[in-house]
């Protein structure tokens, strides 16, 4: 079953950009985590451990044990890692940042012309967009996203892909081409 379809959707909020349009000055209640729910805060000083490094090639190896048991606590203590061995080359990061960078720098009209919202419903989880609201006092993220599906390609909604900038589906599409030509 698919992501989105394994929630009941019960509603979607505005794009984050279009409140700022309207002038909106402050994150309106839904994106304000409530005070009581708010994790105490941490000086750097104060923090235990570095952020967790999870190398991703470790995971697929005989010797993977360790490697999950450090994904599963970095998961639970810290909701976050950073992921080394994936095999992305920096180059292409720096050209995916930077078209990501640029697409969103775009006008709102030019963005939701891949909207995943179409005539007020969600019509998928590709595409430009924000959170879904699946509980009716949902805490949202304060951001839009641009959601796409790279892999497998014959999944792929180019309908739901940007336009412009102009290289940005070369950019991903031709990764994927290296990546799958790489030896393993």
């Amino acid at each position: 079953m698919a992501y989105d379809q394994q929630f009941k959707i019960v509603g979607i909020p505005p794009i984050v950009q279009e409140l700022v349009a309207r002038g909106v000055q402050e994150p309106p209640g839904q994106y304000v985590v409530p005070e009581q729910d708010r994790p105490a805060a941490a000086l750097v000083s104060e923090m235990p451990e570095p952020i967790p490094v999870v190398d991703l090639s470790r995971l697929s190896s005989a010797n993977s044990v360790q490697e999950f048991a450090k994904l599963q606590s970095a998961l639970k203590n810290w909701g976050f890692f950073l992921a080394v061995g994936h095999g992305m080359e920096s180059a292409f990061l720096g050209e995916a940042m930077k078209a990501a960078r640029q697409f969103f720098e775009l006008p709102l009209e030019e963005r939701q012309k891949c909207s995943n919202v179409v005539d007020g419903e969600k019509v998928g989880m590709d595409g430009y967009g924000n959170d879904i609201l699946v509980l009716e006092n949902q805490i949202l993220d304060w951001c839009d996203r641009l959601n796409l599906l790279v892999e497998p390609e014959p999944e792929r909604n180019y309908s739901m892909w940007p336009r412009k900038p102009h290289n940005f589906r070369d950019i991903l599409c031709e990764y994927t081409v290296r990546c799958r030509a790489r030896p393993t």
